[in-house]
């Protein structure tokens, strides 16, 4: 009976599956098993035929080709949640890659024959399957469209309006032509009508020059077009004539009755490599501002997408206003901040905090990857020790690997199997890293957490992949 009860709760944290009441997932429960593999042992190989749908419930994995005797080239990791085989499975195909356990992994196994049967049987596992083969789809096309373009957008969500988002957008586009010397644009969704009165720029141009050296795109009139077309086409143009793009959203993120927002938006967040919000200092706007990151990180791939909040002191009414919330930047009021008509000449100065912030989001532009090592503070469950010496070392590990690194402290609580439940302090070394670099480090990054494990004598450490937890 635990056996069922740990696969539904599987099941429970699967997108295949979730929406399924526990009578149902019951069903499903009954034609799966629970497998562990340990680290280095294959899963699947390619050429191998496709019997079987495999759910990941704890573990990191990689997917690779192997392309002869000395030589691989790793695809992908996939962590809890994650599964593998449907594809091969609906194709009748055989595997495509080689899936391997990087760490103790443990995986909800489907044989194909079963898994048929769950699709004839729960249609709408069979819907939210669609859904994802064609998330996967988009993505092909996405990264075939891109070609080997590497594109940047960010969003400025100015979820509260006028907190200064333009001027923000016109001076973050000034500052990343200065450093990248990369063709660099601005605009705003839905027409950036303010910014063309403010600017006194002609209503004629299709694209302002901007002094700083970047560009402003100004709204198109195509009246033969519908809106999501005009959309689609300004998003290619951009796409394939700049590498750094910033778009000011002067809209809500709205859901209708089926849980979907604005097509136009949904188009730019599948793009966008950072979003950042905006909001006044007031801590009753704090609950609707979680709403919001909710909606958005629903949509966006948490691995290549950023999500910051701002909290602009806008005004002098905000002075010395207090926000008791965590958030990733707070600008002060700015009472010299040059007004957006006077930002037209080159050599007016950008204010020292917003250099900051300015610096920290262009840093973390290809950085969109997280990883975090938790420390304890105990060995053999429950004896208190000093383990800040591992804390400096970990940061050295990761800082000569992605950069840098930070660390923080927190209280962590987790079941042991000697003592039951047990609290203690834990050091969280943190680092935002590259796409290749996590390729590149991942492998290393999880032998050195083994390494650690042993000398401080715990049953597990934890390591953080994307908000994802793995217990090694």
């Amino acid at each position: 009976m635990k056996k069922n009860h740990n696969i539904i709760r599987a099941l429970q944290q699967c997108e295949l599956f979730k929406h399924l009441p526990e009578d149902e997932l019951d069903v499903i429960g009954n034609k799966a098993k629970m497998r562990q593999f340990f680290p280095d042992e294959v899963i699947v190989w390619q050429g191998n035929p496709s019997d079987s749908l495999f759910l990941i419930t704890n573990g990191i994995v990689a997917v690779k080709r192997i392309i002869n005797e000395n030589e691989e080239q790793v695809l992908n990791y996939l962590m809890a949640g994650n599964t593998f085989g449907e594809i091969g499975i609906l194709e009748n195909k055989p595997r495509s890659a080689t899936v391997a356990a990087l760490s103790d992994v443990d995986v909800v196994v489907i044989r194909r024959a079963d898994f048929i049967d769950i699709l004839h049987q729960f249609p709408s596992v069979a819907i939210e399957l669609a859904k994802m083969l064609g998330r996967y789809l988009v993505d092909s096309n996405r990264r075939r469209s891109r070609g080997n373009a590497n594109v940047k957008l960010i969003l400025l969500f100015d979820v509260f309006g006028s907190l200064g988002a333009t001027s923000f957008g016109v001076s973050l586009a000034r500052l990343l032509y200065q450093r990248t010397k990369n063709k660099t644009v601005y605009t705003e969704y839905p027409v950036p009508q303010k910014l063309i009165a403010d600017l006194h720029i002609s209503r004629k141009e299709k694209v302002y020059k901007h002094p700083g050296g970047f560009d402003i795109l100004l709204s198109q009139e195509e009246r033969l077009l519908t809106d999501k077309v005009r959309t689609t086409m300004m998003l290619d143009t951009l796409i394939n004539d700049y590498e750094n793009i910033i778009i000011t959203l002067n809209e809500n993120i709205d859901e209708d009755h089926d849980g979907n927002v604005d097509q136009d938006i949904a188009m730019m967040l599948d793009y966008a490599k950072q979003i950042i919000m905006f909001s006044p200092p007031e801590p009753s706007v704090w609950g609707h501002l979680e709403e919001i990151q909710r909606k958005l990180r629903k949509r966006i791939r948490t691995n290549e997408t950023n999500i910051f909040t701002l909290i602009n002191h806008c005004s002098e009414e905000y002075k010395d206003a207090v926000f008791p919330y965590q958030v990733d930047f707070q600008l002060p009021f700015l009472p010299v901040f040059p007004p957006l008509r006077d930002m037209h000449a080159k050599e007016v100065a950008i204010p020292e905090p917003l250099l900051d912030i300015f610096s920290t989001l262009a840093d973390r532009l290809e950085r969109t990857n997280n990883i975090a090592m938790y420390i304890p503070t105990t060995i053999d469950v429950d004896k208190q020790i000093d383990t800040t010496i591992y804390v400096e070392k970990t940061l050295n590990f990761f800082g000569a690997r992605f950069g840098g690194a930070t660390s923080k402290q927190a209280q962590g609580v987790w079941n042991s199997e000697q003592m039951g439940l047990v609290g203690e302090t834990v050091y969280i070394v943190n680092s935002y890293v590259t796409q290749a670099d996590l390729n590149k480090f991942l492998d290393e990054i999880i032998e050195y957490v083994k390494t650690i494990k042993v000398e401080l004598k715990q049953e597990a450490m934890a390591l953080e992949v994307n908000q994802k937890l793995t217990l090694i």
